[in-house]
């Protein structure tokens, strides 16, 4: 065979090698099976999994702050390729991305970072135990019990905090621990919705350092994984509330692109650590009036809601602390969502999260979701 042809055959058998070779989590469908803890706390061959912390703390002054860490890891899909036929698998296994966020309530002010593996960051996710990280951003457990130990820092604010459940683990959906996102498929998902929180916030960080300031308070912790797909709906929104009387209450709500909503669930969690599953006959979410416009992004965003759970008495108004708490992380997760420190009141005060996702491209008002959480 002449050389020139073999040159030619060369990238062509190696491109069809990498094809054949390269496995991905995309193989098969992921298994269902009960959640077992603490194994499931550590990574999983899944296609989208995120770690997920919340908390509201209190300095030694008594001014408050609320703290958002996340962290996503994610298999490239068989359909992305990097050259011509060659799939993205066979370049990068996974990506692992961080947010992060400090609401500064006393100040009014919102700071945010983000960083990516993709960025040439380092990071990764143990399958044996929690413990993700990129850069220097970090969620591991810590040993001994169910305790975790998150970290991070970026725009002008750090976190280094213990966190330890006061309650079991909620396993929410039904079955326990399975939740349905509708026609979306379904995904594992587990939260520690009360965790005592210690440790160091720092404030005005430079190069330099920062000033750190001792804290305390609540953490809502998340971890959710599946092969749940997400891009043919509007997006979601989801509400974590800790309650006064020891209680926790999450929501889930997905959006349709008519504006309506595809699927709502939640869970109450009771004093005593049972959770409860709810469906979307069990509670009502009714914005208030109250919107935001996003100078940056465009996205139209609702801020206020009336919460109802009849069942459990609950009758409330979610509020947020400060209107811009926007995460625009387009650069490393391709969208744009709104991370909010809340305060509730009415029947149970408390103080909790609200997240809401994709308003860039289908704004607040458009549709049926603007009155209700009516599922079709």
């Amino acid at each position: 065979m002449p050389v020139r042809r073999v040159l030619v055959l060369v990238p062509a058998l190696v491109v069809l090698f990498l094809t054949a070779c390269v496995p991905s989590v995309y193989d098969h469908p992921y298994p269902v099976r009960p959640i077992e803890l603490p194994r499931d706390e550590a990574a999983h061959a899944a296609p989208i999994e995120w770690w997920y912390y919340t908390g509201h703390v209190t300095d030694a002054q008594g001014r408050s702050y609320g703290f958002e860490l996340t962290f996503f890891k994610a298999y490239p899909p068989p359909s992305m390729k990097a050259f011509g036929p060659v799939p993205m698998s066979a370049i990068m296994e996974k990506a692992i991305v961080g947010h992060f966020a400090v609401a500064d309530v006393s100040r009014k002010t919102f700071a945010s970072a983000q960083k990516s593996t993709t960025w040439a960051y380092r990071g990764d996710a143990a399958n044996d135990r929690l413990d993700v990280y990129v850069a220097d951003w970090y969620a591991r457990g810590v040993p001994g019990g169910n305790a975790q130990h998150i970290h991070a820092e970026g725009d002008g604010y750090s976190i280094d905090l213990k966190l330890d459940p006061l309650k079991p683990a909620a396993l929410h959906g039904n079955p326990p621990g399975i939740q349905s996102m509708g026609p979306g498929g379904t995904s594992y998902y587990l939260s520690y919705t009360r965790m005592a929180v210690s440790g160091t916030l720092g404030v005005d960080c430079t190069f330099f350092g920062c000033r750190d300031l001792k804290v305390t308070g609540l953490a809502w912790h998340d971890h959710q994984w599946g092969d749940f797909e997400m891009s043919g709906y509007a997006g979601w929104d989801w509400y974590g509330l800790q309650l006064d009387d020891d209680t926790e209450l999450m929501l889930y709500l997905i959006r349709a692109t008519d504006g309506g909503y595809a699927t709502a669930a939640g869970s109450f969690v009771t004093e005593g650590g049972r959770t409860v599953h709810l469906t979307s006959d069990d509670f009502e979410v009714t914005p208030t009036g109250e919107t935001w416009t996003s100078p940056a992004t465009g996205a139209v965003y609702p801020l206020g809601w009336r919460v109802r759970v009849p069942r459990y008495g609950i009758d409330v108004t979610v509020t947020p602390v400060m209107k811009d708490q926007e995460m625009n992380t387009r650069a490393t997760t391709g969208i744009v969502y709104w991370e909010g420190d809340v305060r509730v009141s009415g029947s149970t005060p408390g103080v909790g999260y609200v997240e809401l996702t994709n308003y860039d491209r289908h704004p607040f008002g458009r549709g049926s979701s603007a009155s209700s959480t009516a599922v079709p």
